[in-house]
């Protein structure tokens, strides 16, 4: 043989720490562990709003809510037809048995400082007219009882016509 041919050594390996593997299988615990720590912080900082303190007083007004709802029903005044026009809102009243003054709230979808409230005066005809300062723009929740009583009551949604 060749003296000068020289027999390569193999290279050697890097050499891997014991704990890779235990600490991968620990590293998925571990960040469901944090993911529970965080959503606790959050469930505790903002609390859900879903059940009402009082929640059998509120129970109370939504009996009261129907009871009023079967009195307008009563009375013929539970098929309201709405329109709108400018700066009219005609509210028509078609089987009503009764003339009474008439309180009416144009619902505003999300500012309630933007709620148009008025007393309209009784119509023996069971037709409405309400002066409003400028068009609608938006839908609104017709929200109608009687005047001062509040014995019954009647909702509706009053959505103008775009043109």
């Amino acid at each position: 043989m060749n003296a000068s041919a020289t027999v390569a050594t193999p290279p050697t390996p890097v050499p891997v720490s014991p704990w890779i593997w235990p600490g991968l299988l620990i590293l998925g615990p571990a960040s469901v562990v944090v993911a529970c720590v965080i959503t606790a912080y959050f469930v505790l900082q903002h609390p859900d709003g879903l059940v009402a303190t009082d929640y059998y007083k509120a129970g109370k007004a939504i009996n009261a809510q129907l009871s009023q709802l079967d009195r307008a029903k009563q009375l013929g005044m539970d098929t309201m037809k709405i329109s709108a026009s400018g700066t009219t809102v005609t509210l028509a009243f078609p089987d009503a048995r009764d003339a009474t003054s008439i309180d009416v709230i144009l619902a505003h979808p999300v500012e309630a400082d933007r709620d148009i409230r008025k007393t309209l005066p009784a119509s023996p005809s069971g037709v409405y007219e309400m002066p409003i300062s400028a068009p609608l723009k938006e839908r609104r929740r017709v929200v109608v009882t009687d005047s001062p009583a509040r014995s019954w009551r009647v909702e509706s949604l009053l959505i103008p016509v775009k043109g």
